[in-house]
């Protein structure tokens, strides 16, 4: 193999991991809103969540309540 091919399969094999990491997380997001629209519908149980998930789950969730914080802190100083 020349060392021109080799160096193209490298970059392609760099792109298809960038672009998988890409998809993985943007999985994950997706995977929260599940949880978090299955809980507004009224689940109970998330004792099939996985533990990392549920930790992910809990960071946006935070996230999500300091955004609004946020917003409510900028509406009222105006």
């Amino acid at each position: 193999m020349a060392a021109d091919e080799k160096t193209i399969l490298e970059g392609k094999i760099a792109n298809g991991r960038a672009r998988l990491e890409k998809l993985r997380r943007k999985n994950r997001e997706i995977e929260i809103k599940i949880i978090m629209c299955d809980i507004i519908d009224g689940r109970k149980n998330l004792d099939d969540v996985p533990t990392d998930l549920m930790n992910e789950f809990y960071m946006a969730v935070e996230k999500r309540i300091q955004e609004l914080r946020y917003m409510d802190s900028s509406s009222k100083s105006t």
